[in-house]
């Protein structure tokens, strides 16, 4: 049923977007069990961890559920038509991008400030060191490497989750950050933008060493917020 992939793109994207493509054709239904993540790697010709990646994503996004003990099923009508919805590249649209910021401002302002109130000196420490990590590697403001800058961001905003010391926003953010994918590389590739999400990093990083609930939840709305608008303003 499934065949290898090419290797040009993303490859957790590719088998993502095989599995909607062939729940929409039919070729798998709802209610069916997809093959174990061995078989599904086989198939691909990929690494299990990439399959793992990919089956993640589709539970997030409400395609798949897993059902512990006895496999990986296929959701209704309505997880489909929100992971086609969802999924890129028509991720990046105003509608998508709003709504989808909606959820992270809610969500991360609130980690922010419970980081803020709850997080170890050690998990604080990771959050500067993060940001000086990276600050170290730019030389001109305006031209900062895309790829650190991304694994830069993921690394800050998953330290900064596991921080909050909320396993349930964790596991949420997750899925989020999954979604958001494609809008961090479009906001990164933004002029000047990279540096700017560093520089608001710092910030949210410096409010939370002092545990400044206020400030942290202030620092993170007016990043996201900026991001946001940056993004919808490349549009």
């Amino acid at each position: 049923m499934f065949e290898p992939i090419a290797q040009n793109l993303s490859l957790r994207d590719q088998i993502v977007q095989d599995i909607l493509a062939k729940i929409e054709q039919g070729a798998i239904s709802v209610g069916d069990r997809l093959p174990p993540e061995r078989d599904l790697a086989i198939s691909f010709n990929v690494s299990r961890t990439t399959v793992r990646d990919a089956l993640r994503t589709l539970v997030g996004l409400g395609v798949l559920s897993i059902q512990h003990g006895k496999g990986i099923f296929v959701q209704g009508d309505e997880g489909m038509a929100i992971g086609n919805a969802l999924w890129t590249p028509l991720i990046v649209k105003p509608d998508t991008i709003a709504a989808l910021f909606e959820v992270r401002k809610t969500m991360e302002t609130a980690a922010a400030g419970w980081a803020a109130s709850r997080a170890s000196l050690a998990h604080k420490e990771q959050l500067i060191r993060l940001v000086e990590d990276v600050k170290a590697h730019v030389t001109d403001t305006n031209r900062v490497d895309l790829v650190t800058a991304a694994l830069s961001d993921q690394a800050f905003h998953t330290t900064l989750i596991i921080a909050s010391h909320n396993p349930i926003a964790g596991r949420l953010m997750t899925n989020l950050l999954d979604l958001l994918e494609e809008v961090r590389k479009t906001s990164l590739a933004i002029p000047g933008r990279a540096w700017m999400s560093i520089l608001d990093h710092e910030s949210i990083a410096q409010a939370i060493m002092e545990g400044d609930v206020s400030a942290a939840q202030a620092a993170m709305m007016a990043h996201l917020t900026s991001v946001e608008r940056a993004v919808l303003g490349s549009l």
